[in-house]
């Protein structure tokens, strides 16, 4: 999990991202240490995705965004188009494979949201988009009046990161 969290700082995540990474670990390992390498096999997996890597640079612009910041609206239709190619391409289950039990996503959320407040708020907007949750990411309706999200993989655009 170190060499892991020591490549995300290596590709320019925020320190704020990895600190949540780290965090979520801790009770993931806990609660059922036996999956742990098949985790980080999927980890290693995605960050060798430079679109994976694209998704948690996007994430990271958000997180000194407050409520109100229209580009919160702009980094919520990247991370929903993601979404989508990703589910398109690799299907469904590829998004939210970890099999995690509710009350264990729950807590992990709030690690996440304590964390980064604003994502909060960029969960309501991609819920508009057509996805749900954060530790559990789920595709749900979008509502009718919510066009689609545009497509093709985020662009990293406006701000940048500081570092991920």
């Amino acid at each position: 999990m170190v060499g892991f969290l020591d490549r995300l700082r290596a590709l320019g995540v925020d320190e704020r991202i990895v600190q949540v990474e780290r965090d979520g670990w801790i009770p993931l390992a806990a609660h059922a240490p036996e999956r742990v390498p098949e985790w980080m096999a999927r980890k290693r997996e995605q960050i060798a995705d430079p679109r994976f890597i694209a998704f948690y640079l996007t994430l990271g612009q958000a997180l000194d965004r407050t409520d109100d910041d229209p580009r919160l609206v702009e980094l919520a239709d990247q991370l929903a188009a993601y979404l989508t190619q990703m589910a398109e391409e690799r299907g469904e289950h590829y998004i939210d494979d970890a099999d995690i039990e509710p009350p264990l996503a729950q807590v992990m959320d709030t690690l996440a949201f304590d964390t980064m407040p604003s994502a909060r708020r960029l969960i309501e907007l991609l819920k508009q988009r057509g996805w749900t949750g954060w530790t559990k990411l789920e595709r749900v309706a979008a509502p009718p009046d919510r066009g689609r999200a545009a497509s093709g993989p985020p662009r990293i655009s406006g701000g940048g990161t500081g570092r991920r």
